[in-house]
C-alpha cells in the first residue's frame, strides 16, 4: 500500500462531517433525473450527487483528499447517508410527531432564501475588471466608530446631541443599542477599507475627514451614525491575483445586499408594516422587566407571570392581513435561541426583533404567492431535512453516548504515543498517559472516542448495506465528470 492510498483509507469515512453539512446545505434538485442509487423506496440521483459536489460546505471535509479520491469518498458517504435514512424510516422514525412538523418548521427558514434567489440571485454579476477597479481604489484603511440605534427617529435624536456638541463617544455610550459599541464609546475594532462596508455605508463614510461623522444611515436592521477616527495608507495589500476570487465574491455580496435592502424596503411599504402598537407599554413595563423566576412562566402560563388576557391581545405591530400581539412576542421569544433574543429590558432591540419576525412572515407570504413552496428545489431541501432527521434518530438509537465506551489504560498510552509521533517528535520511553496534563488527557480521550464512534458507525453502515442491499448504477457513476462542472449543463430545447 502506498502512502497516499493509506491516507485515503484512513480519511475516507467522513460521514459524521457530511451529516452536518447535508442538514444545512439543502442543495440539489428533487427526485427527477437519472437514478444513481436505489435503497428501498429512496433514490439518490446523478443530478443530486453533482449538486452536492458543487456545494463548498458539503465538500469542505473532502478537499484534504487527493482529487482522484474525492469523488469516491463523497459517493461512499452519500451512499452511507441514504442507507442510514432508509434504516431510520424502517425503524418508524418517520411516524414521529416531530417528523410530521419538519416541513412546516423548515419553510419559514427556506422560503425567504428561495424568494431572494428568484428575484435577486441570478441578476448579480461581477467581472474581473470591476474587481480590479475596486482593488486599485482600496489604497487607504480607516478606523471607525459607530452609534447603533433601533430606528431612524432615535438616530435623529442622537444626531441632534452630536450637533449640540456632545462627544461622539459619550452619545455612543448613552444611546447605542449595541452593548459592545456602548462600552467602547462606539469604536469598531481593527482597520477596514471602505470597500469592506455595505455600499450605502461606504458612500456615507467616504467624504469624511478625521473627526467628522455621517448623518443617519438607515439599514434593514436599524439606523447608524459613523465617525472617522483615523486614516492611514493601506499596509502591504496582497497581490490582486491572489485576492481576486475573494474580491469578486465580496462585491457580489455587496450588490446582493443593496438589492435585498431595496427589495425589503419595498415590501415594508407595500404591507404597511408598523411596529408602534399600544402593546409596547406592556412589553416595556412588564414583559421585559420580569425577573427570571417569573419570566419562566411567560410561554406556558402567562397569567401566572402576571399578564391578563387583555394585555396579551394588545397589538405591538401591524401589517396587511396581520396583527402581531404581545402574546405573539412572548411565543416567539420562547422559541428563539438565547443568542437571538434581545437583552432583558431593551425595548429598542425588542422592536428590531419584532420587525425581523414580521419581515420573515411577509417574505414567506410572498414566496407562497409565487408558489415557491412547491418548487423542486424547496421540496428537495425539505426532503433533506427529513432525511437528516431519520439519520440522526437512527444513529442516536443505535449508537447512544454510552455505546462508545472508555479507552483502556493500554489504549490511552498507545493513543498518546501515536499523537506524539504524528507531531514528528520522539516520546520518552517512560512517558505515560497519567503523566500528561489534564487538558491533554481530555483531548486524547475525546479523540479516541471520536475515532471509536466512527468505527462503530462504519460497521453499522456495512451491516445495513448487506441487509438493505442498495442498488448502484455503476455506469451512471462512472459517467459523472470530476470535478463536476461549475454549472449544471442546460438541457437542450
Amino acid at each position: 500500500m502506498t502512502r497516499s492510498q493509506g491516507f485515503v483509507l484512513r480519511s475516507r469515512f467522513l460521514l459524521p462531517a457530511l451529516l452536518i453539512a447535508l442538514a444545512a446545505a439543502g442543495c440539489g434538485k428533487a427526485q427527477e433525473g437519472h437514478t444513481l442509487v436505489t435503497t428501498g423506496s429512496r433514490r439518490l440521483t446523478v443530478e443530486q450527487f453533482e449538486e452536492y459536489a458543487r456545494n463548498g460546505e458539503v465538500m469542505q471535509p473532502y478537499f484534504a483528499l487527493p482529487e482522484t479520491a474525492q469523488k469516491k469518498a463523497l459517493f461512499e458517504d452519500l451512499l452511507s447517508y441514504e442507507v442510514l435514512a432508509a434504516a431510520g424510516a424502517r425503524a418508524g422514525f418517520d411516524k414521529d410527531s416531530a417528523y410530521a412538523k419538519i416541513e412546516s418548521d423548515a419553510l419559514p427558514r427556506l422560503l425567504p432564501d428561495a424568494l431572494y434567489e428568484a428575484h435577486i440571485g441570478s441578476s448579480v454579476k461581477v467581472s474581473e475588471s470591476e474587481a480590479r477597479i475596486f482593488y486599485d481604489a482600496q489604497k487607504e484603511e480607516n478606523r471607525l466608530a459607530v452609534i447603533a440605534l433601533a430606528d431612524e427617529a432615535t438616530a435623529k435624536s442622537a444626531l441632534a446631541k452630536l450637533g449640540a456638541g456632545t462627544a461622539f463617544a459619550e452619545v455612543a455610550k448613552g444611546m447605542s443599542v449595541d452593548p459592545n459599541a456602548a462600552r467602547s464609546g462606539g469604536e469598531i475594532p481593527g482597520w477596514v477599507t471602505l470597500g469592506q462596508l455595505p455600499l450605502d455605508v461606504e458612500k456615507a463614510v467616504a467624504p469624511l475627514k478625521v473627526g467628522e461623522h455621517t448623518g443617519v444611515v438607515v439599514q434593514p436592521n436599524g439606523s447608524y451614525i459613523f465617525a472617522l477616527l483615523e486614516k492611514r495608507p493601506r499596509k502591504d495589500p496582497p497581490p490582486f491575483d491572489q485576492n481576486k476570487e475573494e474580491i469578486v465574491k465580496m462585491l457580489e455580496s455587496r450588490k446582493k445586499g443593496a438589492l435585498v435592502a431595496q427589495y425589503l424596503g419595498g415590501l415594508k411599504k407595500q404591507y404597511e408594516l408598523k411596529v408602534d402598537g399600544p402593546g409596547w407599554a406592556v412589553v416595556g413595563d412588564k414583559v421585559l422587566q420580569m425577573p427570571d423566576s417569573t419570566a419562566r412562566w411567560l410561554a406556558t402560563d402567562p397569567k401566572r407571570a402576571g399578564l391578563s388576557d387583555a394585555e396579551l391581545k394588545q397589538a405591538i405591530a401591524t401589517w396587511t392581513g396581520r396583527t402581531y400581539t404581545v402574546q405573539d412576542f412572548v411565543a416567539d421569544m420562547s422559541k428563539s435561541d438565547l443568542n437571538d433574543r434581545p437583552p432583558a429590558g431593551n425595548v429598542a432591540l425588542s422592536k428590531m426583533f419584532v420587525e425581523g419576525k414580521a419581515m420573515n412572515e411577509i417574505l414567506v407570504t410572498e414566496a407562497k404567492k409565487e408558489k415557491l413552496d412547491k418548487s423542486p428545489k424547496v421540496a428537495h431541501q425539505v426532503e433533506r431535512a427529513k432525511s437528516s432527521y431519520l439519520v440522526s434518530k437512527y444513529v442516536e438509537k443505535t449508537l447512544p453516548a454510552g455505546a462508545v465506551g472508555f479507552p483502556t489504560p493500554a489504549q490511552l498510552d498507545s493513543a498518546m504515543h501515536a499523537m506524539v509521533q504524528a507531531s514528528g517528535q520522539q516520546a520518552p520511553p517512560n512517558l505515560t498517559f497519567q503523566a500528561l496534563p489534564p487538558q491533554l488527557q481530555q483531548q486524547i480521550v475525546a479523540d479516541w472516542q471520536t475515532k471509536h464512534r466512527q468505527a462503530l458507525l462504519k460497521a453499522e453502515v456495512e451491516r445495513l448495506k448487506a441487509d438493505l442491499k442498495p442498488v448502484v448504477d455503476d455506469k451512471a457513476y462512472q459517467a459523472i465528470p470530476w470535478p463536476v462542472p461549475a454549472e449544471a449543463p442546460k438541457e437542450k430545447a
